[in-house]
């Protein structure tokens, strides 16, 4: 299934979501909005190993950027589709982080 950008109409929040092509777009993750899907690149298949690769690099991304909410939502989609031991220990180290800053994902 494709990874879509989410746009919130009504506070413009962004957000990233692995969905089926003819879904109805998500409500917003942080006020529970009505969203519309952003136009992106196009994207294709890659094999397991690969795929972890980017889903990790992403995973870090969020982290740098103090998302960790947003980082344990994609790793619960992307762990949907792929299956590997890496990305559960990356979920478990984002759950860390957010039981230590007292939070829930």
């Amino acid at each position: 299934m494709p990874l879509y950008e989410f746009c919130c109409r009504k506070c413009g929040y962004i957000f990233e979501e692995i969905t089926p092509i003819d879904s109805s777009p998500p409500f917003c993750p942080e006020c529970s909005g009505e969203t519309y899907r952003l136009i992106s690149a196009v994207s294709f298949k890659i094999d397991n190993k690969e795929a972890v690769r980017r889903i990790e690099k992403r995973f870090e991304s969020y982290i740098k950027d103090g998302k960790y909410r947003d980082a344990a939502r994609f790793l619960d989609k992307a762990s949907e589709f792929v299956k590997d031991d890496k990305i559960k220990r990356l979920r478990e180290k984002v759950e860390k982080k957010l039981s230590k800053h007292g939070k829930r994902a």
